[in-house]
């Protein structure tokens, strides 16, 4: 799914004119417009929005009204404000005001690509996966403490959410304007999802209390109940006439449909065998390898330009990995972590220590630094 970036102006010239400027752009982000600040949080509400620029002078609602009413609603989604009424200080309010920047009016085409892209790839600095389990990730986020912000993508329903993290714990969650619980249900409810990862987090008060497996557990029964409700609303067979309403709260276990009677006839629904109920599932702390947990830490850390070729166990080191040790208890500079080696230019490789020794093979121009603080 492409990015959308929302332009607001109530100049629908100016807008015209921007959008086609923009059409050259395609390939890397949809433009979507708005004439005025209220349109604008309407279509936020229902509309997965990656960027957003707004004009400072609007009738109704001007661009720091607006502004504040996406810093509430809509937190994580970066807000440039543009004008042509520019003043010495204009620029200063509007960046302590909340924007993420600001732009003098008139502008190039150019100019726009060039603050739009250069946003949307800060905001996946982290990288992207793509068809991954999302609890494990999740799991993975939880066990190293990171802070980070995760855009996640239903690529079957196409939409989006946002899941944000501080030090391993989840601070809140957004889709649309609804935030919360009920939006991390939501999103951990999706299947065949792709994500891109921020290490920032805007979030600094915890908005959804309970640690992680619980809203797991509690996100597994909501899409458990959600399966039944729908196996409940099947179509009836021909011929039997179903009441809106058939039954008068109940409790949980007690699924039995009841029939109408229309005049004088009343059919009776034919017995069947029992339906089996699903069976709640319950979701265990995933056990990740440790070839899988030094792959994801390299990916959420540096993502897919890491340069890693391979990585195995190769206990042919093992004895390069007891020198090592050894000569850091000598001058006392704690456990080892990790090792780089460097033979020549064709041959680089990081060694992590473990039961077993895994030899991360790297190409001669991979960020080799990056990795190594990504696992030490």
């Amino acid at each position: 799914m492409r990015p959308n970036v929302l332009i607001v102006d109530d100049d629908q010239s100016f807008l015209r004119l921007i959008q086609k400027d923009l059409e050259g752009f395609s390939d890397s982000f949809n433009v979507l417009t708005a004439e005025s600040g209220n349109t604008a949080l309407d279509l936020l509400k229902k509309t997965y929005v990656s960027f957003i620029v707004s004009d400072l002078r609007m009738p109704a609602m001007d661009g720091f009204e607006l502004l504040s009413g996406i810093l509430k609603k809509f937190p994580d989604i970066p807000v440039y404000i543009m004008t042509s009424y520019d003043k010495p200080k204009t620029k200063d309010v509007v960046i302590k005001s909340g924007a993420a920047g600001y732009l003098k009016k008139p502008f190039t085409a150019i100019e726009l690509f060039g603050e739009i892209t250069k946003t949307l790839n800060k905001k996946a600095e982290g990288g992207s996966l793509h068809n991954v389990t999302l609890e494990t990730f999740l799991q993975l986020i939880e066990m190293e403490q990171q802070t980070s912000t995760l855009r996640i993508v239903d690529k079957k329903a196409d939409r989006g959410g946002v899941l944000f993290f501080r030090n391993g714990e989840l601070m809140n969650a957004r889709v649309g304007e609804n935030q919360g619980k009920d939006a991390a249900y939501e999103i951990l409810s999706w299947s065949n999802v792709s994500l891109s990862i921020e290490h920032d987090c805007v979030f600094q008060k915890k908005l959804i209390q309970g640690d992680l497996q619980a809203i797991l557990l509690d996100a597994m029964r909501v899409k458990d109940e959600l399966a039944e409700k729908n196996e409940m609303e099947e179509v009836p067979e021909s011929g039997e006439i179903l009441l809106d309403a058939p039954f008068a709260e109940e409790s949980p276990d007690s699924h039995d449909i009841k029939t109408a009677s229309v005049g004088m006839i009343s059919k009776k629904k034919p017995e069947t065998a029992a339906k089996v109920r699903p069976v709640k599932k319950e979701v265990e702390p995933l056990k990740l390898s440790p070839i899988d947990t030094i792959r994801m830490k390299i990916k959420n850390f540096i993502g897919s330009r890491d340069g890693v070729l391979d990585i195995s166990y190769d206990q042919r080191w093992d004895a390069l990995i007891d020198q090592a040790a050894n000569i850091g208890n000598v001058f006392n500079c704690g456990s080892l972590n990790v090792l780089y080696v460097n033979r020549d230019n064709s041959d680089q490789f990081i060694l992590v220590p473990g039961d077993e020794t895994t030899k991360i093979s790297i190409l001669p121009n991979s960020p080799w630094e990056r990795i190594v603080d990504a696992l030490g």
